[in-house]
């Protein structure tokens, strides 16, 4: 529905080569890619300034992240951390100095061990619950000396390594664990009752562990296969977010840059023809305006799937790249017949303010993908996320204080064209302020879980053209 004010700014945007033009924003349905609105409490949070000096394949997080995530996963493989980084203003509490988590910081705590299909009645019947591998030929994990192990109270003195499953890497001289005749290797197949069949979300795990009495089943592994290591997938599992390098040639991301901004005016100046087709070409979208009366500086545009724009996702999807391509880890999380949900691009132009910190759905279902088309500076705007909060645990601490989120670490990947971040759409997130003066874009696609309908969860608006909706399945991108 078009309002008055709307039609202002539609009639000054074309006197002024549609370069500030404002389309009505206010899409019946729900939020873009049915953002769940967190009734209770919302707020802008303060961000707190990124690592400046980065370079662009860089993960920007507080030296508390680094501490935490590393402690855990120091063996794990994934991103390194290059060039100069600085401790971002605003922390107030240290666990090391910033030099020394430097000089061990081998991985971001996005990566963690992959699936190692654990059943739940390991107990019962190991050999079903290790039946099957990953890696064809090298066999699950070879365990034996099953058992249970309680703690009612108090720490556990343990240290372990998220991966999956779990497995203890050391263990404190005279504390409970040491009592219990837990051994240094040993994995957890159970925690209160939870198979460890795949990553969980950090703060589901820091709860299940908070729990006493506190119920493990230990048992020793004898054998593990390749599969044990980490895997995309499961650092969206996780840690909710990941990031690919050179997802696509820079090349294709600045030739569909150009296609981009031509469709961006085409679109603008057929709504102002007829007004009917701003549902049709653009999304809602969180702070459209930096202020109240502004000019538009922020824009969801559904994208076409024109030759450029298939060609672009068949080689972001099918790149062979192993278990570590986009494609292979969209079909790992969602399987290969996930369904395209979304197809647009961000535009975000200078001036433009700072989202509200939202998430996307609140179930397990839609897995998103944003390629930068462009290089991505820090005072672009980069979408901030605060891994390990895609789950219901993290939401409903956020609803009843956002202000929690100030002690979890905070990512904002600085992108090159061509680079992709990955994640869960229930991982709390927002787009930053464009205090440049260069305008952002990133080309995002959501595919759905095979298995899951996000209509019966009450996500009902997807950011795709209405004749592309149903259309493609992620099989056909792949080869």
């Amino acid at each position: 529905m078009l309002h008055v004010s709307v039609m202002g700014f539609l009639q000054r945007a074309a006197r002024n080569e549609l370069r500030r033009a404002a389309v009505p924003v206010a899409v019946v349905g729900s939020m873009r890619r049915g953002w769940q609105t967190l009734k209770k409490r919302r707020s802008f949070l303060t961000l707190s300034p990124a690592a400046k000096g980065q370079t662009g394949d860089d993960l920007i997080m507080g030296e508390r992240a680094a501490a935490r995530t590393n402690q855990a996963l120091n063996k794990m493989h994934g991103l390194k951390f290059r060039g100069v980084c600085q401790l971002p203003p605003g922390c107030k509490r240290q666990a090391r100095t910033w030099s020394h988590v430097l000089d061990q910081l081998r991985i971001s705590g996005m990566y963690v061990g992959k699936n190692m299909a654990v059943s739940k009645k390991v107990a019962d019947n190991l050999e079903k619950a290790f039946g099957k591998a990953k890696s064809p030929g090298l066999g699950g994990p070879q365990c034996r000396d099953v058992r249970a192990v309680e703690f009612a109270e108090g720490p556990i003195g343990l240290e372990i390594q998220w991966t999956t499953p779990p497995v203890v890497v050391g263990v404190v001289p005279g504390g409970a664990g040491e009592n219990a005749s837990i051994q240094k290797g040993q994995a957890l197949l159970e925690i209160n009752g939870c198979p460890m069949t795949e990553a969980l979300p950090e703060m589901e795990l820091e709860e299940l562990m908070q729990q006493r009495p506190l119920r493990l089943a230990v048992a020793t592994l004898e054998r593990v296969a390749a599969s044990a290591t980490s895997s995309r997938a499961d650092a969206v599992r996780h840690k909710g977010v990941t990031k690919f390098q050179s997802a696509v040639a820079v090349q294709t991301a600045a030739e569909v840059l150009e296609l981009v901004h031509e469709e961006h005016r085409r679109c603008i100046h057929a709504t102002l023809q007829d007004h009917s087709l701003a549902q049709q070409f653009f999304s809602n979208v969180q702070v459209p305006r930096a202020s109240e009366g502004a000019p538009v500086t922020r824009w969801d545009l559904r994208l076409p799937m024109e030759p450029l724009i298939y060609r672009a996702l068949e080689e972001l999807l099918g790149r062979s790249s192993g278990e570590e391509g986009a494609g292979a880890t969209l079909e790992d999380l969602a399987g290969p017949d996930a369904e395209l949900w979304e197809l647009g691009v961000v535009v975000t132009e200078p001036g433009a303010a700072p989202q509200a910190v939202h998430f996307d759905a609140a179930e397990r279902c839609l897995y998103t993908a944003f390629l930068a088309l462009q290089d991505v500076t820090y005072e672009m705007g980069p979408t901030h996320f605060w891994p390990g909060t895609n789950t219901p645990v993290a939401h409903r601490r956020f609803e009843d204080d956002p202000g929690c989120l100030e002690a979890v670490p905070l990512a904002a990947p600085l992108l090159q064209a061509g680079d992709l971040v990955m994640y869960d759409s229930r991982l709390l997130h927002c787009g930053g302020g464009n205090t440049s003066t260069q305008t952002r874009a990133l080309l995002y696609i959501t595919f759905r879980d095979q298995h899951r309908d996000p209509q019966s969860l009450g996500i009902h608006q997807h950011s795709i053209r209405p004749s592309l909706a149903g259309r493609f399945r992620l099989r056909q991108f792949r080869p």
